[in-house]
């Protein structure tokens, strides 16, 4: 057979490029140290690591949700310890008031150191992660509280249903109000009075028949048309109540909820009113147990020197202390499911990489004895092809 000069120059180049092929792709490989750089060097393994890949960063965003909710959960958890502290403290506070062997003037200062109580527990109900409410629910870009006005019934003549608004502020830590006449709201001229300073003074006033809103100075109450009113005799008698300072709470009545896995969710927020309880913004009070209306109440009656009222705060502030330790026994219960839940999730993105080095990552030792032949293999053409490509009819003759 012939073999021709171009063939043979063919056939060199040819060659050449093959082993320069191998040699530039090892060189990449040992460069990357992966066996994958590009789709057409295994495409069964780049979709296998594409896939694996994508699992891997879903996983991440379950880790990455888990520590956002347990630093969630575990600041929740510090305040509600540091909160079931204040409240033993109050109940000390309310079981000294109720004991009758106070004076009026003992039991204001009582009433302003329980007010600092709640003026800490209302700071501890608005803690915020960063920006978000941990006690809002899902409304994280506000307060989950904020002060307002409440009422305190002194006894069982009224009740919620019959306030239909309280606005304004208040001048004195509490007003107490007395209706003058029996009547109904609404229709009858009711005579009532007013004081701003324990029951020391009285301001009296008239409710114009038609009229349902107590001017009371600094604030108003709208009482519900068609409420049936009696003469207070002063001795716990008749119609009376305080008005007072109250916690409402601004949040949300459903926590903020995050995945923490493919099939698993947890709660990273508290609704507030569950636990610490206040009224709604409309001013009606939260069920039982309710600590902010319990303490607003027992400060109510200090105030008024009633001391068998503060009396009757001292159950309820026991059984909210109670629901608020429930709260934050639920709170860890929560942590602990998150930590869980994230070691797993991180022995699984273990496992996952694992996977992706073992389809995409190179043995190093074995790729730099197949550069050294592929080099040697790509000399020796080179040499050879030089020689070959040097010959002619002379080296004959």
């Amino acid at each position: 057979m012939r073999i021709s000069t171009p063939q043979i120059f063919s056939q060199s180049l040819n060659q050449i490029n093959s082993s320069l092929i191998d040699v530039a792709k090892l060189n990449s490989i040992n460069s990357s140290q992966k066996k994958l750089n590009s789709p057409s060097d295994d495409p069964f393994g780049m979709g296998t690591v594409i896939e694996l890949r994508g699992y891997d960063k879903t996983l991440s965003g379950y880790v990455n949700n888990c520590k956002t909710a347990a630093e969630s959960l575990s600041l929740a958890d510090d305040i509600l310890l540091q909160a079931s502290e204040i409240i033993t403290a109050a109940r000390e506070q309310a079981e000294q008031a109720a004991s009758e062997t106070y004076t009026a003037a003992q039991l204001q200062m009582m009433a302003d150191e329980m007010a600092s109580y709640l003026d800490s527990l209302m700071t501890m109900a608005n803690t915020q992660m960063g920006t978000d409410s941990i006690f809002g629910g899902d409304s994280l870009d506000s307060t989950a509280y904020e002060m307002g006005l409440g009422v305190t019934m002194t006894n069982d003549s009224l009740s919620n249903a019959s306030f239909v608004s309280i606005e304004g502020e208040l001048d004195s830590a509490v007003v107490s109000v007395r209706l003058g006449t029996d009547g109904v709201i609404g229709t009858d001229e009711i005579e009532y009075s007013y004081s701003t300073d324990g029951g020391e003074t009285w301001t009296s006033a008239t409710l114009a028949a038609g009229d349902t809103v107590l001017d009371l100075g600094s604030c108003q109450v709208e009482l519900a048309a068609g409420t049936a009113v009696t003469e207070a005799d002063g001795d716990g008698e008749g119609t009376e109540f305080i008005v007072r300072k109250a916690a409402v709470y601004t949040g949300s009545d459903t926590a903020m909820t995050v995945a923490i896995s493919g099939s698993s969710t947890v709660a990273m927020t508290t609704v507030g009113s569950s636990v610490f309880g206040g009224v709604d913004q409309s001013g009606a009070g939260y069920g039982e147990p309710n600590l902010f209306e319990t303490i607003s109440n027992c400060i109510a009656f200090m105030e008024t020197g009633n001391h068998a009222g503060v009396a009757a705060c001292l159950d309820e502030l026991r059984s909210a202390q109670e629901s608020l330790e429930a709260a934050n026994a639920n709170i860890g219960a929560r942590e602990n499911k998150v930590t869980y839940t994230s070691e797993a999730i991180s022995q699984v993105r273990t496992i996952t990489g694992n996977s992706i080095s073992r389809v995409e990552d190179a043995d190093a030792a074995q790729i730099l004895v197949e550069l050294e032949q592929a080099n040697y293999v790509y000399e020796a053409v080179l040499t050879s092809s030089a020689s070959i490509m040097r010959m002619s009819l002379l080296d004959y003759i």
